[in-house]
């Protein structure tokens, strides 16, 4: 469901047509008497089990509806179909192939700022085991941007929620590798920014379940962990946005000490931060779960990061050297992490040249035991008197 600016809900979801199977079915509803403003249907043209499964409204006020079809050759295909807000008109239909065809609902929507839509799915990618199929889709007339499968190389990649970055990047919540998986992804061609996990205590299964924003940009993100001796508990993280480094967690363990979850969290405007799932009980089985925390302290506000400053980098793409620079205050202190794409720190810049306000550093492409860094993209970060406060996607090409 999402709302209209006026209030008015907009649902999407399933209802079996005689003869057609289930197609998708989205409403609109009158927000002050729940009479039906309009209702569109559509399905794939094999007419089997269809599903509509998230709905995004961005500030056109046109809904956009992503799901999944079911092919005739039994594959089935991402379906995002854009309506017209005030009638229910189809303004576009765009059709993704290579989805997984179960019955998981792995199909999600969010819209970008300036309109784009970005869908999120789950694919096949065989050696890979399962994939994460990612694609941004021009808001005006539903052409592909651009589209990826990612996968976190032979690990099996199951993503569970989509979500947009305070700056404007697609961010996918799952598993992989049986950790919490947390993807960030460039909106400008869908290149992995940074991917940061979460590994319970022992080391076992862990799964993220929601992602949303909270202050600074801050990403929340909840779902379950195995704990040691306590089974599932309810495992919630705050990461840095500019390098997803986990900054704080907390976990809770159900009164039995089996199967607790969190599947939905929301910060609200007093810094509370709540967290529904469920926590299992020996007489009453799985009961419904809702905990609250004090966001401030819990996420220590105080080390939340400074305003974004601008770390450029010349030449880029580079070789054998690049020069990084920013516009930093006076007397600040400051250094530049290199990470790859997998967070993996790399070289740490400090000590930075001094020009006026301007500091600046060079990194020779090499990593702290001197040796040469392969060929492709890194992130460098720059921390200001210990808090992230900018970074620069570097591309070394040898």
């Amino acid at each position: 469901m999402a709302l209209a600016a006026d209030g008015d809900p907009v649902v999407t979801g399933r209802m079996n047509i005689t003869g057609r199977g289930d197609e998708f079915e989205t409403i609109r509803f009158d927000n002050a008497t729940g009479e039906i403003v309009w209702e569109s249907r559509d399905g794939g043209a094999a007419r089997l089990d269809d599903r509509a499964l998230s709905v995004a409204i961005g500030e056109d006020g046109h809904p956009v509806v992503a799901g999944i079809v079911q092919n005739a050759d039994g594959s089935a295909s991402l379906l995002a179909v854009k309506y017209d807000g005030e009638t229910g008109g189809v303004i576009w239909s765009r059709l993704l192939p290579g989805l997984v065809n179960d019955q998981s609902g792995d199909v999600w929507v969010a819209l970008l700022p300036g309109g784009d839509a970005v869908v999120a799915g789950k694919a096949w990618g065989g050696s890979t085991s399962y994939d994460v199929l990612l694609a941004r889709l021009n808001g005006g007339d539903g052409t592909t941007v651009w589209s990826t499968q990612w996968s976190n190389g032979t690990a099996m990649d199951d993503p569970a929620d989509l979500i947009v970055t305070a700056d404007g990047d697609p961010l996918v919540v799952g598993g992989t590798a049986g950790d919490f998986m947390v993807a960030r992804f460039a909106a400008a061609d869908g290149a992995l920014v940074w991917l940061a996990t979460y590994d319970g205590p022992p080391g076992w299964y862990d799964m993220a379940a929601r992602a949303a924003l909270g202050d600074g940009g801050e990403i929340l993100v909840t779902g379950f962990s195995d704990g040691s001796g306590t089974s599932w508990d309810v495992a919630t993280i705050g990461l840095d946005p500019v390098d997803g480094t986990v900054r704080w967690v907390v976990r809770h363990d159900g009164p039995v000490h089996q199967s607790d979850a969190g599947n939905d969290l929301v910060l609200a405007p007093d810094h509370r931060l709540y967290v529904a799932g469920y926590s299992y009980a020996d007489t009453t089985g799985q009961d419904q779960l809702l905990l609250a925390y004090d966001h401030a302290p819990v996420t220590a506000v105080g080390d939340l990061p400074l305003p974004v400053v601008a770390l450029r980098a010349a030449p880029n793409p580079f070789n054998p050297a690049v020069r990084l620079a920013a516009d930093l205050p006076p007397g600040a202190r400051a250094r530049v992490e290199i990470r790859d794409l997998r967070g993996r720190l790399v070289r740490r810049l400090a000590a930075p040249a001094r020009a006026g306000d301007t500091a600046s550093w060079r990194w020779d492409g090499r990593d702290a035991a001197g040796r040469p860094a392969a060929s492709g993209v890194y992130l460098a970060r720059l921390l200001v008197n210990g808090r992230a406060a900018g970074r620069a996607r570097l591309v070394l090409a040898r």
